[in-house]
């Protein structure tokens, strides 16, 4: 592989397709014998083509390369391996002896932790600083925008046949290099040939796609504007060649999956339609996103700067009108490498303001997060019981209870005692679990040089609160906040589950929101741990007196308070 990469990502999307300029030939199988035909006699692929697509011992010599297993002997196999057991086999079994109903919820998320750590042991460096992601339609200029902000030279003319089918990671790194990560969590090196060749065009000239077999693909180069960054570049929601795919694996789900993930989002709309179209907001509300997306329209210079200034007038109020939280609009043409707007300087400002790095690995705070919301519901359910159970001693020692009776809940006081000793050992197996994951990741990021923090930032935590709901299939976010618990716990002797307790916003005080159950309980949710989640925000601006919540009792002084957000 060539030392030097010309980091054109629209020449690399898009450099398999045949020049225009070209006289027309009489069918694809022509194409094909006179392509082969000339290899075999020059041992070299005519001009401007690529070797992987008019030869197809070399192409499926890539397939072959790319779908390698990993080395299940290599330190990094050896952790994978050890964290897919015990989540897979370990906390499943534990979880068969016991119905705590959180179960399926944090085996769904801890699936999703898994995935984000088996990356990052093949790329620690995405594990370092946060990712701005590139998304809009197919034909929007993704690659082209991205050519243009990374200072990247011999832009080409949009193509708008759909290519892009991998997301694409393009950050810094010790040497320029291109990698694809298969999801055998496999990493080839792989050439820029290979990198045209791995889009759909392929999978028309072979049978073979590459969305169900790779990963990611990283471009990694040693010269890059914006060293604290990554940028990824995804593949086009639109695209009308999905409907052979499975649904999720099709490029738009694709596309949803690492967007999601993404901590920034930059979403690109095309200048024809006046506007932003119904199609791309659906697709953005689908993301739940965390942070204020950049709206950018491409492709400026091919209207007048007003015609620009009013598309980006009406894209924003079509955005209010969707629900869509924008930080603004703004033209930019990656011809031109100008931006549209009154400072001319939204995208470089924002860039700057996010080029600032991560203080730390969040790993092991998430997964703190996930067994700490597991482990609660376990005491949720012991405090159940022993008020249960308290009540029936009660009630036995009434005199007026027949012998039988007594009988009859000495048996169920004997079954709340075995379910007791249940949630006792499920809690103690999943401790442990959760202390051999912890000291696992611990290794795995120490052995990769990650430092990890336990004090996530506000991104990290907006992020990481919208893919712990992605991770559960549900399309409609939680907050879920500790708070303060004060009252007679005798008073929910009656109640068959305190994990699931109805309840609303009583009055918002400068103390914090305060929760009502019933006249005999006091919940506060403290403003210092509001503002760990949403940051330095006026209450009252997200809350009311009478917005619903879900009550967990924990303990007698415990509470956790959900609310849900877009239902």
């Amino acid at each position: 592989m060539s030392n030097s990469i010309t980091l054109d990502f629209d020449s690399m999307m898009n450099g398999h397709q045949e020049d225009k300029s070209r006289p027309s030939v009489t069918s694809a199988a022509t194409t094909n014998a006179n392509a082969s035909a000339s290899a075999n006699a020059t041992g070299t692929t005519r001009a401007g083509g690529n070797a992987y697509l008019d030869q197809p011992e070399k192409g499926l010599e890539l397939c072959a390369r790319l779908i390698t297993d990993s080395d299940q002997h290599a330190p990094m196999a050896q952790y994978r391996k050890q964290i897919e057991s015990l989540i897979e086999n370990d906390f499943l079994q534990a979880c068969n002896k016991t119905d705590n109903t959180m179960a399926s919820q944090t085996y769904a998320k801890l699936c999703a932790l898994k995935d984000s750590i088996f990356e990052i042991s093949c790329f620690p460096h995405f594990e370092r600083s946060h990712t701005v992601a590139v998304g809009g339609s197919f034909s929007a200029g993704k690659s082209f925008f991205l050519n243009s902000v990374l200072g990247c030279d011999s832009l080409l003319p949009t193509d708008t046949t759909p290519t892009t089918s991998i997301p694409t990671y393009i950050t810094q790194g010790e040497a320029d290099s291109i990698q694809a990560l298969n999801r055998y969590h496999k990493k080839t090196d792989i050439d820029e040939e290979a990198l045209k060749a791995i889009c759909h065009a392929f999978g028309k000239r072979f049978g073979v796609t590459f969305s169900h077999l790779l990963q990611l693909i990283s471009v990694e180069r040693k010269d890059f504007k914006y060293p604290n960054l990554i940028f990824l570049d995804t593949p086009g929601y639109s695209k009308a060649d999905n409907s052979g795919e499975s649904s999720s694996k099709s490029d738009e789900n694709i596309a949803r999956e690492h967007l999601r993930r993404a901590d920034y989002l930059i979403w690109l709309i095309e200048p024809q339609n006046g506007t932003i179209g119904q199609a791309d907001i659906d697709f953005l509300q689908s993301l739940e996103l965390a942070q204020p997306v950049l709206v950018i329209i491409s492709k400026a210079d091919k209207k007048p700067s007003s015609q620009i200034a009013d598309i980006a007038a009406q894209t924003q109020i079509d955005l209010k009108r969707g629900d869509i939280d924008f930080l603004d609009v703004i033209g930019y043409s990656a011809k031109q490498n100008k931006e549209y707007s009154p400072s001319g300087k939204v995208l470089e400002q924002l860039l700057d303001d996010v080029s600032q790095g991560k203080n730390g690995s969040t790993l092991l705070w998430q997964l703190d997060q996930i067994f700490k919301q597991h482990l609660n519901q376990d005491q949720s359910k012991r405090e159940s019981l022993k008020l249960t159970n308290k009540t029936l001693k009660e009630i036995a020692f009434d005199e007026g209870i027949r012998e039988d009776n007594k009988v009859h809940l000495s048996d169920i006081g004997k079954k709340n005692k075995d379910q007791l000793n249940a949630i006792q050992t499920h809690s103690s197996d999943i401790t442990k679990i959760h202390n051999s994951l912890q000291e696992q990741v611990t290794q795995l990021c120490s052995l990769l040089k990650i430092p990890t923090t336990m004090q996530p930032k506000q991104v990290d935590l907006s992020v990481r609160a919208k893919n712990a709901q992605s991770g559960i299939q549900t399309k409609t976010q939680s907050l879920r906040f500790d708070a303060l618990f004060k009252g007679d716990m005798s008073q929910l002797s009656a109640v068959p589950d305190i994990s699931q307790l109805k309840g609303r916003v009583g009055r918002i005080s400068s103390v914090g929101l305060h929760i009502d159950i019933n006249k005999y309980f006091e919940i506060i949710i403290m403003k210092s741990e509001i503002k760990k989640q949403l940051g330095a925000i006026e209450l009252s601006e997200h809350f009311s007196p009478g917005t619903e919540a879900k009550v967990q009792i924990v303990s007698d002084k415990k509470a956790i308070v959900e609310f849900k957000v877009g239902a």
